[in-house]
């Protein structure tokens, strides 16, 4: 099975380009993990590496964020389970794939706010809140869409909007005020945010062909957006009309000119380990890799 693994301390490969970006003077014992679809694997405390090419038709993603020896986890298509989100006090939902639509949403603690909204067939969805005063939000529609959304701690904003076929994603959060939005348009994408500490920020939007992408973040303040097929901003709205944005520009890293609509099998890697960094991935046409490590 092709996947893509990035963890908060990693020794990336990207199809056949090794990047090598260590620190010997940090390395944490908290840990995040975002797996997605098609390309590589690598953890410089384990020295394990794996290759492929770039994009793929594979639906898998998991995020894995360990944080203060606490957890929270959310898995698509992954280790058995066809969407399902999980965390370290046993608390777990796990929807089982079916031909009808299947949904499932647990919260724990108070003023969780949970939205689920699905229209086609053949889609999984499954949300935990555990915690205070989260918001998860998640529309699909077409088919053969899957997203997992686990939360925990307090105030998180996580939302995955998934528009046309066999789009995959997961996204998970722990610590506080960390805000997640995951937008696919298109047939065959995989996306998988997991972040740690606070006030963290991960955008991904993804428009046609077997793009995949990944994002890990750690410490505070860290700030991300990757976009496959190349707009530099980009909206997509839910089933009942509502809508959501991401764009180069809330990241503050800088400006990008020329940027046009691109294809597919793109491939695309964030990993921000400390607190205050900036991350900005456009990419356009096909074929296309790029993977960012930052340590601070």
């Amino acid at each position: 099975m092709k996947q893509l693994l990035l963890t908060s301390t990693a020794l990336v490969l990207t199809a056949g380009m090794a990047f090598a970006q260590t620190s010997t003077d940090v390395l944490l014992s908290d840990n995040a993990t975002a797996e997605s679809g098609v390309s590589a694997s690598g953890d410089i405390n384990t020295g394990t590496l794996g290759e492929t090419g770039a994009g793929g038709s594979n639906e898998d993603a998991a995020a894995l964020a360990d944080w203060g020896g606490e957890y929270t986890d959310a898995y698509v298509n992954t280790s058995g389970v066809t969407a399902g989100s999980f965390n370290s006090s046993g608390e777990s939902v796990s929807v089982n794939g079916q031909a009808a639509n299947a949904n499932l949403q647990f919260q724990v603690g108070t003023s969780n706010q949970s939205i689920n909204m699905q229209s086609g067939t053949y889609q999984e969805s499954a949300t935990l809140q555990s915690g205070v005063d989260h918001i998860g939000i998640i529309s699909q529609t077409d088919e053969a869409n899957e997203a997992a959304l686990a939360q925990r701690g307090e105030r998180q904003t996580g939302t995955i909007f998934q528009n046309g076929v066999d789009n995959a994603a997961a996204t998970a959060q722990i610590g506080a005020d960390n805000t997640s939005v995951l937008l696919q348009n298109g047939d065959y994408n995989t996306a998988a945010h997991s972040q740690m500490g606070t006030m963290n920020l991960a955008m991904t939007y993804q428009a046609d062909g077997e793009n995949i992408a990944a994002q890990v973040q750690s410490g505070n303040d860290n700030k991300s957006f990757i976009s496959q097929g190349g707009a530099l901003s980009q909206s997509l709205a839910a089933i009942d009309g509502s809508s959501a944005s991401v764009g180069l520009a809330q990241v503050g890293v800088g400006t990008v000119d020329g940027a046009g609509v691109g294809g597919s099998l793109n491939s695309a890697a964030s990993v921000q380990v400390g607190s205050g960094n900036l991350s900005g991935i456009i990419q356009q046409g096909t074929g296309n890799e790029a993977v960012n490590y930052q340590i601070n």
